[in-house]
């Protein structure tokens, strides 16, 4: 199923090989009507160049709608109709006692098999397992662009660690 916005260029192609330009099509015109009907021009004005920082940051949709005064759906339409992808927050920081390394994960006990190399089947052996190795393991709330570059990262469709340079270094799911 198209987009309202799909469907609109669409139609605009469509005037615009009759009409040459989209600037000459009369109003009264019912493809320009139907233009109207599907990109209203009174929608609420959307600072989609503060959305896409935002997004760029790794805030969610949810958080993201709240601080621009627009709705979660509203947010989501955008970002599917333009194809973009959100950042997932990260639950857990993992830090090494005998070293500088800080990890970051979505899962603890993704975070703990990668780190220990074992199989790990719950989130309070994954802890302890990783306190027994002389790990320190936080549990908060971390936006991508509160992780430091240089630190490690995974989410759990990945098969290994990544190392954080910059904003634009998060590794989306094939795919998604």
């Amino acid at each position: 199923m198209l987009t309202n916005y799909e469907q609109a260029l669409i139609l605009i192609e469509k005037l615009e090989k009759r009409f040459g330009s989209i600037t000459k099509v009369p109003d009264s015109n019912p493809k320009m009507q139907e233009i109207h009907r599907l990109l209203p021009l009174d929608r609420p004005y959307v600072n989609y160049e503060r959305v896409n920082w935002l997004n760029r940051k790794g805030y969610s949709i949810v958080y993201i709608a709240q601080v621009t005064h627009h709705s979660k759906a509203t947010i989501s339409k955008y970002f599917s109709t333009y194809n973009i992808k959100s950042k997932q927050a990260f639950k857990y920081r993992v830090k090494s006692n005998s070293s500088t390394a800080v990890y970051y994960g979505t899962s603890l006990i993704h975070l703990a098999s990668l780190l220990l190399h074992k199989r790990i089947s719950n989130t309070a052996t994954a802890e302890r397992q990783l306190n027994m190795r002389g790990f320190s393991v936080k549990k908060s709330f971390y936006v991508w662009y509160q992780i430091p570059d240089g630190a490690y990262y995974t989410l759990n469709y990945l098969d290994h660690f990544a190392v954080k340079n910059g904003l634009d270094s998060y590794i989306y799911e094939e795919g998604c």
